[in-house]
């Protein structure tokens, strides 16, 4: 086989190879637009998204704060439903006073430990949680075991709201990485 040969069958494994990355990519590509996931998004009153994480039905979150005047810890549990609604499930707090709430709902029970009074099986659905945090609250937001600490930038002092999106994959990852 002479020079001009091989070069000739290089040059088509060659294109082979990246025709084949095409397709490869193409077929990637499709995927991503046509495959859908669950958003839970944290975005500020102004559209910027502060939070973008993938959840599933059996997703848990949490927020936890010092509340202002009775200054002990707050937290709410929420469980994402099999129709993705965000539902609280628990209330703990450990004072009686300050508008902190301390009647269970319909449904619910309630009772104490470790100092806290509890609240269960309150089982209320929400399209949106509606959060302003503020630097003195020491507010978090946990999402299965990631924690963001909301009274720090960006989050400190903008108003933002929790909601579950179904999306396309490719805008999902697009939304993560800018």
């Amino acid at each position: 086989m002479d020079v001009s040969a091989k070069n000739r069958h290089s040059l088509f494994n060659h294109r082979r190879a990246f025709l084949l990355f095409l397709m490869m990519m193409t077929v990637i590509g499709i995927y991503l637009l046509l495959s859908t996931v669950h958003v839970l998004y944290a975005k500020a009153d102004n559209g910027d998204v502060l939070i973008a994480e993938r959840v599933s039905a059996d997703t848990s979150f949490s927020s936890r704060y010092t509340h202002s005047v009775a200054k002990c810890p707050i937290i709410e549990k929420y469980e994402v439903s099999n129709n993705y609604e965000m539902v609280l499930m628990e209330s703990w707090n450990c004072s009686f006073g300050a508008g902190i709430e301390t009647e269970p709902p319909p449904g619910a029970t309630d009772r104490l430990e470790d100092g806290f009074y509890i609240i269960d099986e309150i089982d209320k659905p929400f399209q949106e949680v509606l959060f302003h945090p503020v630097s003195f609250t020491d507010q978090t937001i946990t999402i299965d075991e990631e924690t963001w600490n909301i009274s720090k930038e960006p989050f400190v002092g903008r108003t933002f709201a929790l909601t579950i999106k179904k999306e396309n994959w490719f805008s999902y990852l697009w939304t993560k990485l800018s």
